[in-house]
């Protein structure tokens, strides 16, 4: 796993967990590694290669590579199999569902790798980034099944406004929207067998879902006046 990738890992997990997305008990989460920590100590490893590229610009073009795609590794589990799948199946069914799906999407991988990583289970978070070519590699994973979660965000900044003054008075910290991105998500179930290459395609025409996350930056207020005067 490269530094940059296991930096971000360790930002998922001090992520607050949202109460909608409870974690496994210990039990049930010692019962779901086992399996793999098995694995790992047997040496019965395969890896996971991927590629990400989007669609060409013209019929006679090549695609284009994808850097820098988020690939998340995690042992698969039934409850976040369906929660997961839950978010999908209706995330369009109001705004308030659309517009707060990547925020649930997080909530679900970080409550999950906070149950792996409570019973000793922090080496299956698997995590890469793809490089210039849109390829992502994986070793030394052990058997297994496993989910793959991976995401792309494209940015659309919009004109951060000035705070007023009479609108913010008072305050000193004042989120203001920097516009938003537009969050894809690939989302695939796989097996890896002991000794093989388990490949994934991440492409435009199989995203899982595409969702929206506004861009907010916290900005100081104008200064108050202490109603001091010179030389006092």
């Amino acid at each position: 796993m490269t530094i940059r990738a296991a930096t971000g890992l360790l930002l998922l997990a001090a992520l607050p967990v949202l109460e909608v997305c409870p974690v496994a008990s210990a039990d049930d989460m010692a019962e779901l590694v086992a399996p793999y920590l098995r694995a790992r100590d047997d040496h019965r490893v395969g890896e996971v290669v991927g590629r990400a590229l989007g669609d060409p610009t013209h019929p006679n073009a090549p695609a284009i590579p994808y850097e820098g795609v988020s690939v998340l590794l995690l042992p698969r589990s039934i409850r976040v199999d369906s929660e997961l799948d839950d978010i999908k199946a209706h995330f369009r069914d109001s705004l308030g569902n659309y517009m707060g799906a990547a925020a649930d999407v997080m909530a679900i991988r970080t409550a999950h790798e906070s149950g792996l990583l409570w019973v000793g289970g922090g080496e299956l978070i698997r995590g890469e980034v793809s490089d210039a070519e849109g390829v992502v590699r994986l070793t030394e994973v052990p058997a297994g099944k496993w989910l793959l979660l991976a995401w792309r965000e494209e940015m659309h900044p919009g004109k951060v406004q000035k705070p007023k003054l009479q609108e913010t008075k008072g305050f000193r910290d004042i989120p203001v929207s920097a516009g938003y991105s537009v969050v894809s998500y690939w989302l695939l179930r796989l097996e890896v067998r002991p000794g093989e290459t388990t490949s994934v395609s991440l492409s435009d025409r199989n995203v899982w879902m595409a969702g929206v996350r506004e861009n907010i930056l916290q900005t100081e207020g104008p200064p108050t006046r202490t109603g001091r005067r010179r030389g006092y």
